[in-house]
């Protein structure tokens, strides 16, 4: 690691170990909970039960400009005044961009959504915003053109110049995943690359100004080049792996790849099988729903192409290793 790299990496440590959450930490327990709930809650919508729908949708512990949105669209239906979340929406960072075919809830409050969207554009950087934005421009053009290691190392001084001006900038007023698409492309193969960046990122989560998606998406990555390695350690505090866990993230990331990719296995190392057992249990627990209509997954199998698959025990190996502590797991991915 270079001297100029190291001072970022300890930059970035310092940002977050100087970070002040006032909220609950909105823990990627409360996350995967919430994340059950609005299947409840797009369920209920379906049915024609938007009452029930929106009593789900109160529950949730998120703060993200989508679901304050989709409140709003909620309460409108339910006969309410929904302007109070949509300027929570506005003020976390939503962008509105009208549909070619608006729904009733659009056509109806569409001055009222482009005022709050002039008055949100207002206080917001526009010029962070755009540096941000084209940083991912930036990125796609490479991700999509021959392995340009300069040029992805430029924009990962221009990511790291941007959390020094102002922390790490938040998703949500950006497309996908944000600035952290910039972390996909480093094909760093030792983990104490991504760690410095991935804790800054999960402190943005607990506060609530970032998606945990955000987290994960970049734990896949760091999954993707060091798997193979036999060297990525994670540490946790109980192997229950409750909701608070400084191991839960990186469990869920490896549950997401397994379940996106139906071929994949992974060996779980630890001092002992109860350990390890407790791991691949929780990774299995945690796992999303594919989403995926069984005819293109029955499809996609013919094919013997990649396709997602729920996971089970016949996909995680478990491995005694007795020089491994007993606060430590190590994962192995093919």
């Amino acid at each position: 690691m270079t001297v100029q790299r190291l001072l970022s990496s300890l930059c970035l440590m310092f940002c977050v170990a100087t970070m002040c959450v006032a909220q609950p930490a909105y823990t990627i327990g409360q996350y995967l909970r919430d994340r059950a709930v609005l299947g409840r809650v797009d369920t209920a919508y379906r049915t024609g039960n938007v009452e029930l729908a929106l009593e789900l949708h109160r529950t949730l512990g998120s703060n993200h400009p989508v679901d304050h949105y989709w409140r709003a669209q909620l309460i409108w239906h339910t006969g309410g005044a929904p302007t109070d979340e949509l300027k929570k929406a506005f003020d976390l960072g939503y962008r509105y961009i009208p549909s070619a075919t608006p729904d009733s809830f659009e056509v109806a409050m569409r001055e009222e959504l482009r005022l709050l969207e002039e008055q949100a554009a207002v206080k917001r950087d526009q010029h962070r915003i755009q540096r941000c934005e084209e940083l991912i421009d930036r990125d796609q053009v490479l991700a999509n053109g021959e392995y340009d290691e300069a040029g992805v190392r430029t924009n990962l001084d221009t990511l790291d110049a941007l959390i020094r001006e102002g922390g790490w900038p938040s998703s949500h007023a950006l497309s996908g995943i944000g600035v952290a698409i910039v972390l996909a492309h480093q094909k760093w193969d030792e983990a104490h690359h991504f760690k410095p960046y991935q804790a800054l990122i999960e402190a943005e989560c607990r506060a609530g100004r970032e998606n945990w998606q955000v987290a994960i998406s970049t734990l896949e990555q760091r999954i993707r080049y060091t798997a193979r390695n036999k060297t990525d350690t994670i540490a946790f505090t109980d192997k229950a792996l409750e909701d608070d866990d400084p191991a839960l993230p990186m469990v869920v990331a490896i549950s997401h790849r397994l379940v996106a990719n139906g071929h994949k296995q992974v060996w779980i190392h630890a001092a002992d099988t109860s350990i390890a057992l407790a791991v691949a249990d929780r990774i299995i627990e945690v796992q999303p729903e594919t989403g995926i209509p069984q005819e293109t997954l029955d499809m996609l199998k013919t094919m013997h192409v990649d396709h997602p698959a729920p996971l089970t025990m016949e996909r995680i190996a478990l491995v005694v290793d007795p020089t491994l502590p007993n606060d430590r797991f190590l994962y192995r991915m093919n």
